[in-house]
């Protein structure tokens, strides 16, 4: 799946399970929409998204490509948007000490 931002910029999704509800060709998509499931297609090994961050059509490096600022977080807003990234970022941190081992 493609999803075009802008003239220049999109974003590429592949290894999808099935596309998010409403989601076809040319639909319109807007931030928090869910435009697909994690999946295991292909060759994968295990289920995984291949995501990638596209200038002009050229694959970028999402981590190093120059974005422009979001808007900050309410004052009003900031109780409930800790309260809601608490137990996400609790995940992450347990993946901190995850060790990945590959067979060749």
């Amino acid at each position: 799946m493609i999803v075009r931002h802008d003239s220049r910029v999109s974003t590429f999704y592949a290894h999808l399970k099935e596309f998010g509800r409403g989601i076809r060709n040319g639909a319109r998509v807007a931030q928090g929409d869910t435009v697909g499931l994690v999946g295991q297609t292909g060759w994968a090994t295990g289920p995984h998204l291949h995501y990638e961050f596209r200038i002009a059509g050229a694959a970028r490096n999402p981590l190093a490509v120059a974005l422009p600022a979001g808007t900050p977080v309410a004052r009003h807003d900031m109780d409930a948007f800790r309260a809601r990234a608490q137990p996400l970022v609790a995940q992450l941190d347990l993946l901190a000490n995850s060790q990945v081992a590959a067979i060749e």
